[in-house]
């Protein structure tokens, strides 16, 4: 991953975590309970809307989690990001990303809600065997 906090925009915008778990591990998520995570490809998408935009948020992401606030940065105790997906827009596209994911070959849904506690998504995030591949994510969208 060539991402650095610095390199990040400030600008708000939509990004996918791409992790990976490199053996089954068992975690507790905060209020939704504890779930075993199967080794694989993990993909979590999000939004940065707020106030430092992408390079607030990633940068929260990308430095070790000591009190978890999120559900993402519970699963980042056992997962290592690997790739850091990102659009710059004032728009919100994190609920078409997801879905989009979800319907790509071989996703699973690890943990309904993980990640859309506010929104109706069935998920955020998206297990797959193999890494994601972005190109064919990207001409999905169009």
């Amino acid at each position: 991953m060539d991402e650095t906090r610095e390199t990040l925009p400030s600008s708000k915008g939509t990004y996918s975590l791409i992790m990976r778990i490199s053996e089954t591990t068992q975690l507790t998520v905060g209020k939704l309970g504890t779930y075993e995570f199967r080794d694989g490809w993990y993909t979590y998408v999000g939004s940065a809307l707020g106030s430092g935009g992408l390079r607030a948020r990633l940068g929260h992401h990308l430095s070790s989690a000591t009190k978890p606030h999120w559900h993402i940065d519970y699963l980042r105790m056992a997962a290592s990001i690997r790739e850091v997906w990102y659009v710059v827009s004032e728009t919100a596209y994190e609920h078409r990303w997801a879905n989009e994911l979800l319907s790509r070959p071989g996703a699973e849904i690890p943990v309904r809600c993980f990640g859309a506690s506010d929104c109706t998504c069935v998920t955020h995030l998206i297990r797959f065997r193999q890494r994601p591949d972005l190109e064919a994510f990207s001409k999905a969208l169009g």
